[in-house]
């Protein structure tokens, strides 16, 4: 029984009523629980075939270990040097003996690679200092290893290569994402920057993005009237022309991308049907252009801007143009001001769509594009499978991934506040 001098606050405070408290929370967090079950393979799969993956490809990208895994003792010894100059000979004697273990262990070839990336002639300063130091000469002698090792090559007797062992001594580096991004990563022998020209990676980066920005361009371009057309057509009309629209879907991309070779190629459909009406004299070189890689890509991504157009559109209502038009407004006036806004929300979805599938495009370009049109996919498959450079190929990934997003999320928010508003 309640006192006089007990107040609701006390009451609500009481043992029984915090006991009862957590309960209910409980409760909440099954029920809750409960509900998001069904959706539990979908994001066991996510994590699987999403996010497992990208981790290891941000992992790949930021590991650097081969130099200190070949040559731990050689970079430990090396933080006490100043830069200067060149190490003691006992650090040359420490490095010759390490090398001589990596090259039992296997391990000199990757630690060569390694160097190479950032040094040049890298790899064969490594393998020609290791094949020489099978040589007989004096192993107690520190000066020996030292005059062994320039021997092998005069790199030894520079900075370049030791101030590379001194920086990586670690299992982790910031390298291939600098040499992903456009900076400057190559030295000569006494430590300058290289004047060798490696990959403009940054202006890779730009023609992806405009090659992009171009095809969903006009992919919205020719896919509003379509999906005009499709949304306030009738039943069969509209069934017949949806089909025509999914048709791509039912062909294979690569058989999708041979076909635009055989009809642009100099012998191909459209060259002989215009010199066969007298319009050129000449076959036109279309193949291998950035034209015909933005003709087949448009080609491809038109249904993916056409669909989420579609469902958009038809949900506005088509008695609110009516009315426009019975109020005085003309078609192009009715259709710019009541119909065009409510149908951003569809084109914003599909060329966000669009966009983000072209920034990863590579086979079409790779096939009916020139050396001037690659895209960064490109470079991600020749980085992987023929110069088996996984670090740089998982950098240009990465950075790839972190650009789509940053484009992706912002414009996805803005679509779904859109649609949220209209609903």
């Amino acid at each position: 029984m309640m006192t006089q001098n007990e107040t609701p606050a006390a009451k609500a405070a009481s043992p029984s009523v915090r006991v009862v408290r957590p309960s209910i929370r409980s409760d909440n967090h099954r029920r809750a629980a409960r509900a998001a079950l069904p959706a539990a393979p979908l994001l066991i799969f996510l994590f699987l075939f999403l996010v497992i993956p990208i981790g290891s490809i941000v992992h790949t990208a930021i590991s650097d270990g081969e130099i200190t895994r070949a040559l731990p003792l050689t970079t430990q010894a090396l933080q006490a040097w100043d830069g200067d100059d060149v190490p003691l000979s006992a650090v040359y004697m420490t490095l010759g003996q390490e090398l001589e273990a990596a090259g039992h262990a296997g391990s000199v070839r990757p630690l060569g690679r390694r160097i190479g990336y950032e040094l040049s002639r890298g790899a064969n300063i490594v393998l020609g200092a290791q094949r020489l130091l099978s040589e007989d000469f004096d192993r107690a002698d520190p000066q020996a290893w030292k005059a062994q090792l320039i021997k092998a090559d005069p790199a030894w007797g520079q900075s370049g290569v030791w101030s590379i062992i001194k920086h990586y001594n670690g299992r982790y580096s910031a390298f291939y994402l600098r040499w992903a991004t456009g900076f400057p990563v190559k030295i000569e022998a006494d430590g300058r920057l290289s004047q060798e020209t490696s990959y403009d990676f940054r202006s890779i980066y730009l023609r992806t993005i405009l090659i992009s920005l171009v095809v969903t361009g006009l992919t919205i371009l020719i896919g509003y009237p379509v999906a005009y057309v499709i949304a306030n057509a009738s039943g069969r009309t509209a069934a017949v022309l949806l089909f025509f629209i999914l048709l791509p879907f039912w062909t294979s991309l690569l058989v999708r991308t041979m076909s635009w070779i055989v009809f642009l190629q100099t012998n191909g459909v459209l060259n002989n049907t215009l010199a066969g009406t007298g319009i050129i004299s000449e076959p036109l070189p279309l193949l291998y252009t950035r034209m015909a890689t933005i003709i087949a890509m448009i080609q491809i991504q038109l249904p993916f801007t056409v669909l989420p157009m579609i469902s958009v559109m038809r949900a506005i209502p088509t008695n609110q143009v009516k009315a426009a038009r019975n109020l005085g407004a003309g078609p192009l006036r009715a259709h710019a001001t009541i119909f065009l806004p409510q149908a951003v929300p569809g084109i914003a979805a599909g060329g966000l769509l669009t966009f983000v599938l072209c920034l990863g495009f590579y086979l079409t370009p790779a096939l009916v594009g020139g050396p001037s049109d690659q895209m960064v996919s490109f470079f991600i498959a020749r980085f992987t499978n023929e110069d088996l450079n996984w670090g740089l190929a998982s950098a240009l990934s990465v950075i790839l991934i972190l650009g789509a997003g940053l484009v992706a999320l912002p414009l996805a928010r803005h679509v779904a506040r859109h649609s949220s508003d209209r609903i």
